[in-house]
């Protein structure tokens, strides 16, 4: 096939669609080989001065013409283009479409589930068969799908019928997901099946270092949790059935309600509901309860005349029934009303209910309502609260309430817990449209700077109470001069964040060009990173590596290798990390190339190469003496006191540890304190010496509970009982570790279950009671399953250990 033009990526929407783009730019350029291409790639990386280490390979490139990845290589990519096609402005082009492409399948990570059923509806009318039907395949624990037209009712009767059931006790409690299937802002793409699996199996109790990486073990803990359960899912606003799949309980859950624009008769077993409008007495049924039995019935003709002009669709009834009983309307006659909708809608630019019902709500709003409702069209984010308004809008925090209450009053925007705002799809688009008709570009894109600018400074105010050890390592952010919540403490900080995360990391991915990516990812990276939010640091640290800035780029590199080397991708992260600390050099950032030093010698610890992990971390302890860096020495002696330990260097090992005790004191960090001296005492315990490291265990036990550090306390809890046992007393090491499990429980730690059911076998094998050993060491193994961790042999043998008869 011969083409005259190489093809265009700009008709490219998704990374598969762009891949398809790719091959035919390959075909244009006469079909060379992967191999022919990969010499080009070299040649050209070559001049530009790239180390030969980043040559590339046959089937490196091979790669980039594959569907089905889920990032692709971009600068490989775009490399490839260029020797395909060396026109600079064709290969800007391809470059801009990869970003929108890459931005697109990061936001569909953006997810917020909620355990419980949002408000039902309180003048919901008719659907009585549709009820009936639903009830019985619910109270079978059967697949429900509802099928219908925007603004036709399916969320309301679907979250009707939910509470329906929870009020009849044919289910504890339910979990609730929008999954955009069919959202206004294309910035807001369907939501990722996976993305929703990690919010459920955190709303169900599973901490976020136990949630499995890949989709297929995601589902499976999902179906293990959910069986048994008297637990309904509610899956809203579903694109197709490959989405919905994956989020089914499984035969051993609980019902599950689908709700979708599209009929999705591959969901087998399920039972399908078409919703069509209201039938004319249902729709006429709500007018009276909502605008009045007695207006309604002076002129019954008029009513049904309305509701027919507004298509019967609930949603357009709705907002229709709050104007015609606003104060300055209640006069009207309803034949009023209806020639006014006659006028509306034979002027819309949209000409069609639902839009000429938002309109009607939206025109008796004043200005500063109406322009707020077009500025939170923009959000990059699910919901915001009365500051994120705040600061759209520009105003103090007394007006952006007034405002929100207002625009709820309308049932223009929807009040979810803690006074949380989200708008309708069809009224986002409603938004969307009217910004683009009655906003100039410069005025929306200050609203949106504005934002993000907010998120910058709150995330900072938040991160200096949530991580205040780490300042020093925090870019300084200005203050915007907009108000923010009042993040005075660790409790309130770590609400706002866990609040806001979602919003953060989606406006760090909407805020690359600006800058706001990288301030982002900086601010955050202890947040997500000891919080477990993987996927969340994933998106947008990799959002922040586009940054032009080789600095923010290399900052956003290195949080990208801790986090990849969070879950054992160690290959994946050291990569990251030695492409930061070519960025960090090349700039000149000796604190950059410090932190990355670090990380590389941590990665290289985790890895088991302790003698490599060692060399690196003694060259980032001088360069952190070298700039002053209390905080970052005192992180490299903790790490190399580690490593020596592990070297069996015992005596280096705790002359480097009390070194970094030394500078926990200085700083006045208890916590710190506490958890240097539980490397002392491992290390005394690694050397033989039982009864120095019991000390530095109680010492350690001391501190967590008088900072109140549960944390540091079960950590503490496990050594000790653990060096009880080694020292003879399975007595004591039984209290300890019982008392170990009883806090990681409480704090959803596996990791830390699984060492107390470990701990607790061993302790009650030597006390002689096999038959609960065998419990714990079963308890053991499961959570190491869970985990996703190599089951060691010593529970294997326990685990399948027959307990003899009588004990």
């Amino acid at each position: 096939m011969a083409f005259t033009e190489p093809p265009d990526p700009g008709h490219a929407r998704t990374l598969a669609e762009l891949i398809a783009q790719l091959r035919l730019l390959k075909a244009w350029a006469g079909g060379p080989s992967y191999a022919q291409i990969a010499e080009r790639v070299n040649r050209l990386w070559t001049a530009a001065g790239r180390p030969a280490a980043e040559r590339t390979a046959r089937t490196t490139v091979a790669d980039c013409f594959k569907a089905g990845r889920a990032r692709p290589n971009t600068d490989l990519l775009l490399a490839v283009v260029e020797v395909l096609h060396p026109d600079p402005g064709y290969v800007a082009g391809w470059q801009d479409v990869l970003r929108v492409v890459r931005g697109r399948a990061e936001a569909a990570t953006f997810v917020q589930a909620q355990l419980g059923l949002p408000e039902a509806i309180p003048d919901f009318t008719g659907r009585g068969p549709e009820l009936a039907g639903l009830a019985e395949v619910l109270g079978d624990g059967r697949v429900a799908a509802i099928a219908g037209m925007a603004g036709v009712g399916k969320t309301g009767l679907a979250v009707h019928a939910g509470h329906e059931l929870l009020r009849a006790g044919r289910c504890d409690n339910a979990l609730f997901v929008n999954l955009r299937g069919f959202h206004p802002d294309p910035g807001r793409p369907p939501v990722d099946p996976a993305a929703v699996l990690d919010s459920f199996l955190r709303l169900l109790g599973v901490p976020g270092h136990a949630v499995p990486a890949d989709l297929p073990g995601k589902t499976r803990l999902y179906q293990e949790r959910s069986a048994g359960r008297r637990l309904l899912v509610v899956l809203d606003n579903a694109r197709g059935e490959d989405q919905v799949r994956p989020l089914l309980p499984g035969e051993r859950g609980g019902p599950v309600l689908v709700t979708s624009r599209m009929a999705l008769p591959g969901l087998a077993g399920a039972a399908h509901v078409r919703l069509d409008a209201l039938s004319p007495d249902e729709a006429l049924a709500y007018l009276r309860r909502t605008v009045g039995a007695e207006r309604v019935d002076r002129a019954p003709a008029v009513a049904r005349r309305i509701t027919a002009e507004l298509g019967r669709l609930p949603l357009a009834l709705t907002l229709a029934a709050l104007w015609m009983t606003a104060p300055a309307h209640r006069s009207w006659l309803l034949a009023d009303h209806l020639e006014r909708l006659e006028q509306r809608r034979a002027h819309l630019r949209l000409d069609n209910a639902v839009d000429a019902s938002i309109s009607l709500s939206y025109d008796q709003l004043g200005e500063p309502e109406r322009r707020a409702l077009r500025l939170l069209a923009l959000h990059p984010g699910a919901d915001l609260d009365a500051y994120g308004i705040a600061a759209l809008t520009g105003t103090d925090l007394a007006e952006a309430t007034r405002i929100a209450d207002r625009l709820a009053a309308a049932s223009l925007v929807r009040r979810g817990e803690g006074n949380r705002f989200e708008l309708h799809d069809l009224i986002r688009a409603f938004g969307m449209a009217r910004a683009q008709d009655e906003d100039a570009p410069a005025g929306r894109k200050a609203a949106l700077s504005r934002l993000l600018d907010y998120y910058v400074f709150a995330s900072a105010t938040a991160m200096d109470h949530y991580a205040p050890r780490t300042r020093r390592h925090r870019p300084d952010v200005p203050d915007p001069g907009l108000p923010i919540p009042p993040l005075t403490g660790r409790d309130p900080a770590t609400a706002w964040l866990d609040a806001e995360r979602a919003n953060l990391v989606s406006a760090g991915v909407h805020g690359v060009a600006s800058g706001h990516a990288g301030l982002l990812s900086r601010l955050l990276f202890r947040y997500l990173q000891t919080a477990g939010h993987i996927r969340e640091a994933l998106a947008l640290h990799a959002s922040a590596t586009e940054s032009a800035d080789p600095v923010a780029r290399g900052h956003a590199l290195t949080s990208l290798a801790a986090t990849h080397s969070q879950v054992g991708r160690y290959e994946v992260a050291t990569r990251h990390a030695d492409e930061a600390l070519a960025c960090f050099r090349a700039a000149g950032d000796r604190t950059g190339e410090c932190r990355v030093l670090g990380t590389l010698g941590a990665i290289a610890s985790w890895n088991g190469d302790f003698l490599r992990s060692a060399e690196v971390l003694g060259e980032t302890l001088s360069l952190a003496r070298e700039l002053g860096d209390r905080v970052g020495e005192r992180t490299a002696l903790t790490n190399l006191g580690y490593v020596y330990g592990r070297l069996g260097w015992y005596a280096e090992a705790l002359e480097i540890h009390g070194k970094a005790l030394a500078i926990d004191q200085e700083t006045g960090d208890l916590c710190d304190a506490g958890r240097t001296l539980l490397n002392i005492g491992d290390t005394h315990l690694r050397s033989g010496d039982h009864e120095q490291a019991c000390d530095h265990f109680r010492r350690a036990t001391a501190i967590a509970e008088q900072a109140g550090d549960r944390d540091l306390h079960v950590e503490a809890l496990l050594c000790l009982a653990d060096a009880s046992l080694d020292l003879g007393d399975p007595g004591h090491a039984r209290t300890t570790h019982e008392c170990a499990l009883a806090i990681a429980a409480d704090l959803g730690s596996l990791h830390a279950a699984a060492r107390a059911h470990t701990g607790l076998a061993r302790a009650l094998t030597e006390l002689g009671e096999r038959e609960r050993a065998r419990e714990h060491w079963l308890a053991a193994r499961e959570h190491h399953r869970e985990l996703g961790l190599p089951e060691p042999a010593e529970i294997s043998e326990g685990a399948g250990r027959t307990v003899p008869a009588g004990g």
